[in-house]
């Protein structure tokens, strides 16, 4: 939950990030802030985001993230420079191997592990990717098709709106006995 009122919480404070309250200023990034750490918790899938927002609890989450994320770069590299000294050829498919990827792209037009990790791209650095990917496919898509989207969705409401006045009608009129429907059972 994402709220400026902490007492919207209060029955489950640690499910919560509390911010300031937006005062009007378009300068005020400070929910923008926030995606990057929301990908994160998106793309590992977390079963229980309380541990993780526990680990935050008395930060500036957005900075501390971004922190934490400087750290795990700078280790990343560091260990991706140590692979390539050791096996300068094959490090990559290695790296790859050893965190159970698949040598080829996951999806069409994306490229493979191996390949991000040799632009010294990390797991969230692709996540991120293809996150931002289908955003824009799904954008173009709304763009393209949206308008006949709501309209199907509106011929569809309208046609439950119908099913369930007829549905209605009917068992009106057989409760009530009206001539033409079907009688009572008593």
């Amino acid at each position: 939950m994402i709220d400026t009122v902490p007492s919207h919480a209060k029955t489950q404070p640690e499910n919560a990030i509390i911010l300031p309250k937006w005062k009007g200023d378009p300068k005020d990034k400070e929910l923008v802030s926030l995606i990057p750490f929301l990908e994160y918790i998106a793309t590992m899938n977390y079963s229980d985001v309380r541990k993780v927002l526990k680990s935050f609890e008395g930060t500036h989450i957005p900075t501390e993230f971004a922190a934490r994320e400087a750290i795990a770069r700078k280790k990343f590299e560091a260990e991706m420079a140590e692979e390539r000294k050791k096996r300068p050829k094959s490090s990559l498919g290695f790296l790859s191997n050893a965190l159970g990827m698949k040598q080829g792209p996951m999806y069409e037009g994306e490229q493979s592990a191996a390949e991000a990790f040799a632009q010294g791209k990390t797991l969230l650095d692709q996540a991120r990717e293809r996150g931002q990917r289908n955003y824009e496919q799904l954008e173009k898509m709304i763009r393209e098709q949206g308008e006949q989207w709501l309209k199907e969705e509106a011929a569809n409401e309208e046609l439950a709106k119908q099913e369930g006045m007829k549905a209605m009608k009917s068992g009106l009129t057989g409760f009530f006995g009206v001539p033409g429907s079907k009688p009572n059972a008593e």
